[in-house]
């Protein structure tokens, strides 16, 4: 679209948006003179924040990476449903960017063929609502799929490069606050008696009630502050704020991995692992000269690091196979196997689910339903999921959506890697952001459910920024 059209569009606007904004301001005006105070300011807070999201639509994709991990503090609930503040300015977010698409008649094209199996794997999920006992609950799962995708879609169009670092200041900017949280609760002992370790010590969980999701969260943003610090790092000589861009990533995930190692979380370390392994095999054929001193590092650093973590750490992380392939009904149930034996409980649940229907699943979100069906005994608590995202999928979903499910887990890191390769020093960082964030993905899923607390929308952001940079960078080549 040329300068001149769009200007000439711009000119024909200004009438018909001070119609509207005249009549909004003479509601907004008769709704704010009856209403009571609070929700006075609420409705002015409100007007305020979706005037400003009409005029920079992007501001709502950098607010998001704050409000997802606070989420749980203030929540509404509509009907059956409870929606939180990240969902509602998701909501108004994508209303935003509708509206301007809508306006400028420009619709954003979709840069990657990942959309293919991502779209089979939703389509799958909503042809599951025809078998479901509890609509409600496959309703739920379907959204996060479709809030996955469009706010992917929208991520993508962010071809400015000053909001995608926006996005991902944002982003590390909230990692680092509940990393903060969690390390006064595990040094003052803040939180329920369940958390104590060893009698000094609380497992860090932030805002998210649970320290195996907050651990998870961590996880997954880590990959972004290490990846913006390696790629800024290189640009230092060359560019004079390249040398805070380190700073900062380098102090958030210092936090964010000092307060995942307190969540005491072993799928968090699984994962993160994972994740740095994956950006790893990438910088070393970029870099083999980077890759050789990080290892030399990490030789240095491992051994100290096993002696100042607290006893029976690395044991508790060896500790996860040692029950496998018994009769879960004739083990002793201690403090110590608890949270194994539960797991490994919720494991075999939904390997009976999946036998009753081995090709379709029991119905997206009817994993808590039909739990009580299949429990062991002494474990009638469906605890929402299966502890494990692919036995998960393979009992709601069955053969063929797990399969789809696998499809979509080998097409994004292909789609990241094709991509890195062509970005420049000042977008690689949040490809290898998001590379990082999918291998932990992978990983932790293999012992819970990251698809929670609505983690899946940080996913779509950074898979969705680092497609923007691709073509952003391939159209300024040209």
């Amino acid at each position: 679209m040329s300068a001149q059209s769009i200007a000439q569009r711009r000119l024909a606007l200004p009438p018909l948006e001070l119609v509207a904004l005249g009549g909004v301001a003479l509601i907004s005006a008769g709704l704010l003179a009856a209403a009571p105070l609070r929700l006075a300011l609420l409705l002015a807070g409100a007007l305020v924040g979706g005037l400003a999201l009409l005029r920079w639509p992007s501001l709502g994709l950098c607010l998001l990476g704050l409000t997802v991990p606070f989420g749980s503090l203030y929540e509404l609930q509509m009907g059956g449903l409870t929606v939180g503040p990240s969902e509602l300015l998701l909501m108004a977010t994508l209303g935003a960017f509708t509206v301007r698409w809508l306006v400028f008649r420009r619709l954003p094209t979709l840069p990657s063929r990942l959309w293919l199996p991502m779209m089979l794997y939703a389509l799958w999920l909503a042809l599951s609502l025809l078998r479901a006992t509890s609509l409600t609950a496959a309703l739920k799962e379907l959204a996060k799929w479709v809030e996955l995708l469009l706010l992917m879609w929208v991520a993508a169009s962010l071809t400015d490069g000053r909001w995608r670092l926006g996005l991902a200041l944002g982003l590390l900017t909230g990692g680092a606050l509940q990393g903060l949280l969690g390390i006064y609760q595990f040094l003052y002992r803040v939180g329920p008696e369940g958390f104590l370790l060893f009698g000094r010590y609380m497992r860090a969980y932030g805002t998210f009630l649970q320290p195996n999701p907050y651990g998870g969260y961590l996880g997954l943003l880590l990959p972004l502050a290490y990846g913006i610090a390696i790629t800024a790092l290189q640009r230092v000589r060359r560019e004079r704020a390249a040398l805070a861009l380190v700073m900062v990533a380098a102090v958030c995930g210092a936090i964010m991995a000092v307060a995942l190692v307190m969540s005491w979380s072993r799928g968090a370390l699984l994962g993160a692992a994972a994740g740095a392994a994956l950006v790893g095999l990438w910088l070393v054929r970029r870099s083999p000269g980077l890759i050789a001193a990080l290892v030399i590092l990490a030789v240095l650093l491992v051994p100290l690091a096993s002696r100042l973590l607290p006893g029976g750490y690395l044991d508790r992380l060896a500790g996860q196979s040692a029950y496998l392939g018994q009769d879960l009904r004739m083990v002793e149930i201690n403090d110590d196997n608890f949270a194994t034996i539960e797991r490994l409980a919720h494991w075999q649940a939904a390997l009976e689910m999946f036998a009753q229907r081995p090709w379709v699943g029991v119905g997206a979100g009817q994993y808590a339903i039909v739990y009580p069906q299949v429990a062991l005994p002494r474990w009638q608590d469906p605890l929402g999921h299966a502890h494990n995202y692919y036995l998960h999928t393979l009992a709601e979903l069955g053969l063929v959506g797990l399969g789809l499910f696998v499809v979509v887990c080998v097409a994004v890191p292909m789609a990241l890697w094709k991509r890195l390769d062509g970005l420049s020093d000042r977008e690689r960082g949040l490809a290898l952001g998001a590379l990082g964030m999918w291998g932990h993905l992978l990983a932790h899923s293999l012992v819970d459910n990251l698809f929670v607390h609505e983690m899946y929308l940080l996913v779509a952001l950074l898979i969705g920024v680092a497609l923007a940079a691709a073509v952003t960078r391939k159209e300024s080549a040209r």
